[in-house]
């Protein structure tokens, strides 16, 4: 789940809406713009340190590391993310959604 939000970040902050809940609560300490004229998508990404604890049996966090770059900008945070299982799971009208996302600059 966490790769495929990552995915959606390096070709189009639009492509991230999918995958998200509807009612989705994102924190950013920077690059608060995921689509419009200002979204710039990530080059590359690497993940590390990623760990899933279930919260119920539709909900899960899922925390991690990432370093991802674009041009000559390095991003490098820990993240959580809260997902939940949303409608019908076959994968066009529902399945895991984020509901919840946290960036924490390291």
């Amino acid at each position: 789940m966490v790769r495929q939000t990552w995915a959606a970040l390096c070709s189009s902050g639009a492509d991230l809406v999918p995958l998200l809940s509807s009612n989705p609560v994102m924190i950013f300490p920077v690059h608060a713009m995921l689509q419009g004229p200002d979204f710039k998508p990530w080059k590359s990404y690497k993940l590390s340190h990623d760990e899933v604890v279930i919260l119920g049996k539709d909900s899960a966090l899922i925390y991690y590391r990432v370093e991802a770059s674009r041009d000559s900008e390095t991003f490098r945070a820990i993240c959580s993310s809260a997902w939940v299982l949303e409608g019908s799971t076959d994968g066009a009208t529902g399945g895991w959604k984020m509901a919840h996302h946290q960036q924490t600059l390291i």
